[in-house]
């Protein structure tokens, strides 16, 4: 299942990628200073993924209370996908809405432009509370093994295409907010504006943004990053979180 998944992951993203530039939403305006940054914060990110977070959960899976054994597993794997879900959902929130989290959350929403790389820039202090919390999370709810391999492959393909500076067209974006996470929707997300930056949490779904009222919907635009502050380098990307108070 890992090696379909991955090669899956990988496909997509490069699918991603190709679409973005045969039909650009909007034009960067910005240097290949920042493609860099978010290369690298990508590497060092998805390394503490691989290395952390996916092994933390799985271990966990291993030792949770078998309150949900005996369900039929694709009964399990829909729940836990849910569970998973909602987990992401909130904790996406809290990142947003708890000073401490935000210091390493904000690190992402830095980028002043959005596009597939911008999915992959996430400073491995998140990635790393990320992990801890979230292996708590899934002993506590007996989340089976499949349900976590299959849902961290599709955050990976959903974030890559909800960042990505790909031109839908406002019919087809309008059909498929109603369900899953569109660039249009998420575009809202990283406008820097606290009254947006702090809505549309979702990452496969809108619909927790739906019902709990942190769903919002603006005119798009093309210009993103943290109000009243700019990009940084990587090496002062990397130390941010631990320098100075966040807006």
């Amino acid at each position: 299942m890992t090696l379909y998944l991955t090669i899956a992951t990988i496909a997509l993203l490069g699918l991603w990628l190709a679409a973005e530039r045969l039909r650009p939403a909007f034009s960067s305006g910005q240097g290949g200073g920042r493609i860099v940054r978010n290369v690298l914060l990508g590497v060092v990110g998805l390394g503490a993924t691989f290395a952390i977070v996916t092994p933390v959960s799985l271990t966990a899976a291993q030792f949770g209370a078998p309150w949900r054994e005996t369900w039929p597993m694709w009964v399990r794997v829909l729940t836990d996908l849910f569970i998973l879900e909602f987990f992401i959902y909130w904790w996406h929130r809290a990142n947003h809405e708890v000073p401490f989290l935000w210091r390493f959350h904000r690190v992402h929403h830095y980028d002043g432009f959005l596009d597939v790389t911008s999915a992959l820039r996430f400073h491995p202090g998140e990635v790393i509370l990320s992990a801890l919390v979230r292996g708590v999370y899934v002993l506590l709810f007996d989340v089976s093994v499949p349900a976590i391999l299959i849902f961290d492959a599709a955050v990976v393909i959903a974030a890559g295409f909800h960042h990505s500076n790909l031109r839908l067209g406002q019919k087809a974006d309008d059909v498929l907010r109603k369900v899953v996470v569109s660039p249009d929707h998420h575009r809202i997300h990283h406008i820097p504006e606290r009254r947006y930056t702090d809505s549309n949490y979702g990452t496969l779904t809108t619909f927790f943004d739906r019902f709990f009222g942190s769903y919002e919907e603006a005119p798009r635009k093309g210009a993103y990053g943290v109000e009243g502050a700019e990009d940084k380098p990587f090496t002062d990307l990397m130390t941010d979180p631990f320098r100075s108070p966040s807006t």
